[in-house]
């Protein structure tokens, strides 16, 4: 068996620390499992939607703010945004064009700039007028879970699914890539952070919408930087 990298601290696993379909990293502890396809998270599905955001030119999905958005070449390619903190409200950056009930997304984030424990971006996820579900992950290595519904007053109301949490496979402080990744199946969710799994949570409010990729500043102007974002079909055991 080859060696592999850890997905918490990218230290290289010698054959040795591979047991089974279970590693141990010997230098930040983390264990993760092996599935066919040699990475420590589960199998991947088909394609259904990609990005690699090499130009604003991505069909399947909508734009928006952009103004604040720029498109830079590299290795890899990146989306990069600023933006403005308005009180209590997030800004949507992208938006599958159309609605997608189960699936499996990810994408990498890099925080450029910003109050440090204010700065969060992430996934609404099922989103539509009606609400949704919202991940966010902080400059300060914590997540977030929380979903949106229509109060009496027909205004969201959001509602906390999982508090804010520090999470040891993140990566804090600004310029450090953190890739995210959840797995929408029925009205079950799955939360991976650099492979590792973060949470896993069940929840039946909403079953189909939008997928967006959000960011809040908070306080003060934020930086934040997309890469590689896939929205694939979820394998069916």
């Amino acid at each position: 068996m080859k060696s592999l990298n850890c997905p918490n601290c990218g230290a290289i696993l010698p054959e040795t620390k591979i047991k089974y379909d279970i590693a141990s990293c010997e230098y930040c502890g983390t264990n993760f499992r092996i599935p066919k396809s040699m990475t420590p998270e589960p199998d991947m599905g088909d394609l259904l939607l990609g990005a690699d955001f090499s130009d604003s030119t991505m069909p399947g999905w909508q734009l928006f703010n952009q103004d604040k958005l720029t498109f830079h070449k590299g290795q890899p390619n990146e989306m990069r945004c600023r933006f403005t903190p308005k009180k209590d409200e997030a800004f949507y950056v992208l938006k599958s064009s159309g609605l997608v009930d189960d699936f499996d997304a990810s994408v990498t984030l890099r925080f450029t700039e910003g109050k440090e424990d204010m700065t969060r971006a992430g996934f609404y996820l099922r989103f539509s007028d009606d609400g949704g579900y919202t991940i966010f992950i902080s400059a300060i290595a914590s997540y977030q879970v929380g979903v949106f519904t229509k109060g009496t007053d027909n205004k969201l109301v959001w509602k906390k699914i999982l508090p804010w949490t520090a999470h040891t496979a993140l990566k804090k402080g600004f310029n450090q890539s953190n890739r995210l990744r959840v797995i929408c199946n029925r009205e079950q969710f799955r939360l991976y952070f650099n492979g590792v799994l973060a949470a896993s949570f069940k929840d039946a409010t909403w079953s189909v919408g939008k997928f967006c990729l959000t960011v809040d500043p908070y306080e003060d102007d934020g930086g934040f930087a997309f890469s590689d974002l896939q929205l694939r079909e979820v394998l069916k055991r």
